[in-house]
């Protein structure tokens, strides 16, 4: 057995922050069966948003929470089409949906319903806000309840700036992570017991998560959005070379790597010198911002090659401020399967993340493309028992949609090396 092989998962959801889990999960080797609508998950069309083009076979902007899934396509609101997802439902082991309670109650698909009729699902709900409060009937966005209500949008930028624009879906991939270890979590009880269990994960407490130093360190008096001139610990922080690239010195041990520090930043007036050599005293004395300044006018008198050797020679983390375009180039990104090489007939070569995680047994997992809407409704009605003429009714009454173009072929992703794609 590899990872999750023989698990399978039903996934009822749209947009990004629900689907990814299932990718993940995809990629430690479950079984995702995507239902949508006739006219497919709203994600779909997301992508010339993000300035990327698309068409109906091949969709970059799609394939990002589409990796590795099949994919049915079912009319909901019609008793054959449920009829349908209860036997899908029937023998899965988890079902994810980010559709809202209201919705989820009228279609008998809420987690009171779908617990009475297979008490072994897993259920996964992903939410905008909190099941509780003024917000909990609400149609919440990474945008909205992550970036803007969690507090990413105004502590990000320096002091005096306007909100930073946060990359989209940013709080969406991050949220995934944590539904899926809730959902693992249920797996392991289900396993156990036969039972499954509830799992609810929401956008806005997963930002709460993330910002909680800030939460809780405002509370002391901290400032978000602060200035990185005068950040609390002058060993975290970004500072420039002489050669005008921006860079993240993080040594947060400031006390113990003080002389360390004073000697290789070359800054005499710190060197040997007690009333600089612990936060307590920077602190209690308002002299962050100073030694910030000393840190500055030290950095600006070599080039970020120079430094490079100097921290590496004092282990000091550190790091370049990369750009988007360096991460594309970048050999560890590609050297541990980090970016996957997408060949797409109408786009060229692309990458792609891959998910974070690795089991031993699966390894650097297979993935493939999306699929265009109902590829797969005909394969899991035959599955589920369903006749040929059983299947051609359904379609005439309009409870199922199927695929009736050509066939295609769906590729493995390519493992490959940043010098290979930019050749």
């Amino acid at each position: 057995m590899k990872g999750l092989e023989g698990i399978k998962v039903v996934e009822l959801a749209s947009f990004i922050a629900a689907p990814a889990s299932p990718r993940i999960l995809s990629e430690l080797g479950a079984e995702i069966i995507k239902i949508e609508p006739f006219g497919g998950d709203e994600q779909r069309t997301q992508g010339p948003g993000y300035g990327m083009l698309r068409d109906d076979i091949e969709d970059p902007a799609f394939d990002m929470g589409g990796l590795k899934k099949n994919w049915v396509s079912i009319n909901l609101k019609s008793p054959e089409g449920i009829a349908f997802t209860y036997k899908l439902i029937e023998s899965a082991d988890i079902v994810v949906t980010n559709f809202r309670d209201k919705a989820l109650i009228k279609l008998g698909l809420d987690y009171e319903t779908i617990h009475k009729k297979f008490p072994h699902i897993v259920y996964a709900q992903m939410r905008g806000y909190g099941e509780r409060g003024p917000e909990k009937d609400s149609r919440g966005f990474d945008a909205t309840a992550y970036s803007a209500r969690g507090g990413i949008l105004r502590s990000f930028p320096q002091l005096g700036e306007s909100p930073v624009n946060v990359p989209a879906a940013f709080g969406d991939w991050n949220a995934s992570a944590f539904l899926s270890t809730g959902i693992l979590a249920a797996l392991v009880k289900k396993l156990k017991t036969g039972i499954g269990d509830r799992v609810v994960v929401n956008l806005y407490h997963v930002a709460c998560w993330a910002m909680q130093i800030a939460i809780v360190s405002r509370q002391s008096g901290a400032l978000y959005p602060r200035s990185r001139k005068f950040v609390p610990t002058p060993s975290n922080n970004c500072y420039q070379s002489k050669d005008g690239v921006w860079f993240l010195i993080c040594q947060a041990s400031y006390n113990s790597a003080y002389d360390d520090l004073a000697k290789a930043f070359e800054i005499e007036e710190l060197i040997g010198n007690e009333d600089y050599n612990s936060m307590d005293k920077l602190t209690a004395n308002k002299t962050n911002g100073y030694v910030v300044e000393l840190f500055e006018k030290a950095f600006a008198k070599k080039t970020f090659a120079e430094w490079e050797v100097i921290f590496r020679q004092y282990e000091i983390p550190f790091q370049k401020a990369f750009t988007v375009d360096d991460v594309l180039a970048d050999e560890e990104a590609y050297a541990n399967d980090i970016l996957r090489r997408v060949k797409y007939d109408s786009y060229g070569d692309r990458v792609i993340p891959t998910s974070p995680i690795r089991l031993g047994s699966v390894g650097d997992p297979e993935l493939w493309t999306s699929k265009p809407i109902g590829y797969d409704t005909r394969e899991y009605l035959l599955k589920s028992g369903y006749s040929e003429e059983e299947i051609n009714t359904l379609i005439a009454n309009g409870a199922v949609k199927v695929y009736t173009g050509e066939e295609l072929e769906f590729d493995k992703l390519e493992k490959t090396s940043a010098t290979e794609l930019l050749v």
